[in-house]
């Protein structure tokens, strides 16, 4: 029953903390992180990360309308279920009421509203290069709006950004690689000790050589970073 509780007071932490948006680094040195996350609405304008991207359409208005109507249904879902969980706890600990009984495990989590259509993934992705910033196919230095992407320049960071997820699963891959040798390299280390006087009273001794297993996968390098802007040292 303990479990059932915290396992409601988890889903509904994870569900009030949703990821906003994403950022995607052209390379690994640090990067300044300023402005708001996910989007705002003031008025009719519409803010993205904290830059300002256009006034919403009548239509998208009615959009955020009806988002906001599911947003407050399932802020009342939340509170049903904390009401609920805040009675358990009273019962917990009035021993009169508690049942032994009671079942928990049948729990219906609520599932947050689906965010608007104008604040989907693709409007909401950053993409960091040396010097500035890509955002729903414009282009920032700092927080000034510069340009807006050609289609050739958008279709160049439709590949740049799949060559670059599949730069970094491999090497996600390759660092999991490494950590596992070293685990296993520890283990036959302890293993030779641990075997050396029986080995050494042998008075044959075979030698037998293992091939180090190669890898046939291509490795996967790091993509070129399209040049939006360019950046003088």
């Amino acid at each position: 029953m303990h479990t059932n509780w915290l396992a409601l007071t988890i889903t509904l932490l994870e569900a009030n903390t949703l990821g906003r948006h994403t950022k995607r680094f052209s390379g690994f040195s640090a990067a300044g992180i300023a402005g708001t996350a996910g989007c705002v609405v003031a008025g009719e304008k519409l803010f993205i990360n904290g830059l300002y991207s256009r006034n919403l359409t009548s239509t998208e208005q009615l959009e955020l309308e009806m988002y906001l109507k599911k947003l407050s249904d399932y802020k009342k879902e939340i509170k049903e279920l904390d009401d609920k969980r805040r009675l358990w706890l009273t019962r917990k600990y009035d021993q009169k009421n508690v049942k032994a009984n009671e079942n928990t495990t049948n729990i219906n989590f609520p599932k947050a509203p689906k965010k608007p259509s104008f604040c989907s993934a693709a409007e909401t992705t950053q993409y960091y290069f040396e010097g500035c910033m890509v955002q729903n196919g414009k282009v920032y230095v700092g927080q000034e709006y510069v340009r807006d992407l050609s289609e050739k320049e958008k279709e160049d960071l439709k590949i740049f950004d799949a060559k670059m997820v599949a730069y970094q699963k491999h090497l996600t891959s390759f660092i999991q690689h490494q950590i596992n040798s070293v685990f296993t390299d520890k283990l036959d280390l302890f293993n030779i000790f641990k075997d050396f006087r029986s080995r050494n009273s042998l008075e044959t001794e075979t030698t037998t050589t293992v091939a180090t297993p190669q890898t046939t996968t291509t490795p996967v390098e790091m993509p070129e970073a399209p040049t939006f802007c360019i950046t003088i040292y």
